[in-house]
């Protein structure tokens, strides 16, 4: 019985650790343009040529197909998947007026 218990639970500690916005299988998200909120306050956005996020930490790094990197908070970064994009603009324009964080 106790190894019952033992099996069922190790399952259940593994995946523990893949919460929230984490790739438990594997799959990989493209996206074609980012948002990303500069030091001064305004906004720019970029074309995507790939984006990684760090697993330490809440950060995420894109590059540009001109080879500009910009690595920062994913509170300052949107990635924008052009299928989405007039939910997600809609989503931008909304918390517009929050301009300190």
């Amino acid at each position: 019985m106790k190894k019952l218990d033992i099996a069922a639970l190790l399952p259940a500690l593994t995946l523990s650790d893949y919460g929230g916005n984490k790739d438990i299988w594997g799959t990989e998200y493209e996206f074609k343009k980012a948002e990303i909120k500069m030091m001064d306050g305004t906004a720019k956005k970029v074309k995507v040529k790939e984006w990684s996020r760090d697993d330490q930490a809440n950060n995420i790094r894109v590059t540009t197909p001109d080879g500009k990197s910009y690595y920062s908070g994913s509170e300052n970064i949107m990635l924008i998947n052009e299928k989405n994009e007039a939910t997600t603009q809609k989503s931008a324009k909304s918390s517009e007026s929050v301009k300190n964080y």
